[in-house]
Parts: structure tokens; C-alpha cells; sequence
């Protein structure tokens, strides 16, 4: 797919070369090293993390390793109906689907793909599989997908799964495309109808509430409107072996010299503490602070 909102304009990139992106035996080290700094969960994003060949054995290896007790993806949910069942064998304990609206057409537009019923048989590969949570991720763009926020949250409730309603950050955006079709918040809590708050769980992006009439929660993770920067516990490695703080900074450490140190855990802790920093706040609506890269190259 080219999501609109992730690859910018359409825009072709170029792939990484097989050896700039890490080995699975590399990324077993660098969990292994976070996990001995206290990390308790990873996700696999993207991009799309199902094109990998190798991502069963990749969440086998995470899941397998002492201190990491929970184990997450968002995928676009394509591929999700053939490689479920194996994952969840392999130990994925959450899975985040992709669904940018239910109409074929407004599909098409935002992902350039006519996919909607590979991600629909994808929801139900993954609710059958049983893992621990499934999730719906949406991103709400005005003129776009913004009256369907209400049938998304019902469509979620009937599975029933969680739906979350994501704001549109102008990461890889020019500034005045973000300010026409960001949809903040409070936006998206009247679509929902009246809801109730439950309670808040500690590094969550994300505030969830109950829907009158559902069984499913909804959550609305707002990085610009409502920031949660505060609360923040989150650091991210890219594909290549770069560990990026916050998605609002360019900051970032190449990861790759320090695999084979006999010091790695300390020296990751080390980079972590110099670096960590959050900082995705309502500045990035200012020309002078939007950040060019696109959102599938920090794994947004």
C-alpha cells in the first residue's frame, strides 16, 4: 500500500538494501539488550512489517526472550489472513489492523490499493486465531474518512474489538495540507455519540472510553489536540538499526556499532538516557517544526 498520510503524494521510496535492514539474529541481540533495560513490550511496525519473509521467526525470537512479556503488531492487515495462525504460534499476543474507512472507493483513495477484502478476511483471521487484543486503527482525515468515524466504531463493536481514532500529524505533511484536514479530539469523541472514560493505563497513547450500546471500547490517541508527551514511555528502532526517541525529532543513534560490544545492555542504557526525550506536541503545527520525513520511515 501508499497510504496518503504515510508515504506522501504517492511517492515511490526506494526499498532498503537487504543489508541495511536488520538480521533477525540482530534484532534477537537488541531486544535481548532492552529487555535487561527494562523493557517489557515491543511492537512491530512499519511500513508494513508482514512483507518480511522472516517475521514469524521474528516474533518468535521476541517472544521467546526473558523479560519481554508482551508482543505486538500493526499491519495493514493484507497478508494477516495467511500468517495469523503461524504468529500466533509463535507467541503475537496483539494485533492492530489498519481500517481507514469501509467504503471501497475511500479505501482505494487513502491506501492506492482496492484491499478492503483482504483486510476484512485479515479481522477475521485474527479475531479467530484468539489473540489477546485486536484492534482497528483509524486515521481521521477531514473531507476524507471523517463521517465514517461513527460506522468504523460500530463496525469494531459488532466483532466486537476495539476501534481507535488516530489525529493526522504533519509528519511528511506540508503544513497547510495538515491544517484542512486535521480532525482534533473533541471532533472525534461527538461523532462517537455519548461515551464514558475508562480508566487511563500508565504509558498509553491512547484515551478509551465506552460507547453507549457497545460491548467495545474505542480509544482516541491525540498527539496534537490533547498531547501526551508527559506520559510517554515509548523509544523506537527503525528497520535499518536506528533508535529514534520521538517521532518529532530527527535525533537518532545508529544502534549497529554497539551489537557486538561486550557492554551492549550498558551502553544501550547509556543511549537511552541521553536521548530520551518526547516532544510530539502542538508546535508541530508551525512550518518552522514539520518534520519532512514520512511516517513510514520513522515507524510511526
Amino acid at each position: 500500500m501508499a497510504c496518503s498520510y504515510c508515504i506522501p503524494y504517492r511517492k515511490r521510496l526506494a526499498h532498503a538494501q537487504d543489508d541495511a535492514v536488520l538480521s533477525v539474529d540482530e534484532i534477537d541481540v537488541l531486544v535481548d539488550a532492552f529487555a535487561r533495560n527494562g523493557v517489557t513490550k515491543v511492537r512491530l511496525t512499519g511500513g508494513e512489517p508482514l512483507v518480511r519473509d522472516d517475521v514469524v521467526e521474528i516474533v518468535r525470537r521476541i517472544a521467546g526472550t526473558t523479560g519481554i512479556a508482551t508482543v505486538g503488531l500493526t499491519t495493514n492487515g493484507v497478508r494477516l489472513h495467511e500468517l495469523a495462525p503461524e504468529l500466533a504460534r509463535a507467541g503475537l499476543q496483539r494485533v492492530n489492523i489498519s481500517v481507514d474507512s469501509l467504503d471501497r472507493e475511500t479505501f482505494r483513495r487513502i491506501t492506492g490499493a482496492d484491499a478492503l477484502d483482504e483486510v476484512f478476511r485479515g479481522i477475521d483471521a485474527a479475531i479467530a486465531c484468539g489473540f489477546e487484543k485486536v484492534k482497528l486503527n483509524t486515521v481521521v482525515m477531514r473531507g476524507i474518512n471523517d463521517t465514517e468515524v461513527a460506522s468504523i466504531a460500530d463496525f469494531a463493536g459488532r466483532l466486537p474489538v476495539e476501534a481507535r481514532f488516530i489525529e493526522l500529524m504533519p509528519l511528511g505533511w506540508a503544513t497547510q495540507q495538515w491544517r484542512a484536514m486535521h480532525v482534533p479530539a473533541a471532533e472525534i469523541r461527538a461523532a462517537l455519540g455519548r461515551l464514558e472514560p475508562l480508566p487511563y493505563e500508565n504509558g498509553s497513547s491512547a484515551r478509551r472510553y465506552t460507547r453507549a450500546g457497545s460491548e467495545a471500547a474505542v480509544g482516541i490517541i491525540s498527539p496534537m489536540s490533547e498531547g501526551f508527551c508527559d506520559g510517554c514511555n515509548r523509544i523506537r528502532v527503525t528497520c535499518s538499526g536506528k533508535l529514534k526517541p520521538c517521532l518529532r525529532l530527527p535525533d537518532e543513534e545508529d544502534l549497529r556499532p554497539l551489537l557486538h560490544a561486550p557492554d551492549l545492555t550498558s551502553r544501550l542504557g547509556e543511549v537511552i538516557g541521553r536521548l530520551s526525550c518526547h516532544k510530539l506536541s502542538n508546535s508541530l503545527a508551525s512550518s518552522s517544526t514539520v518534520v519532512a520525513e514520512a511516517m513510514c520511515a520513522v515507524g510511526g
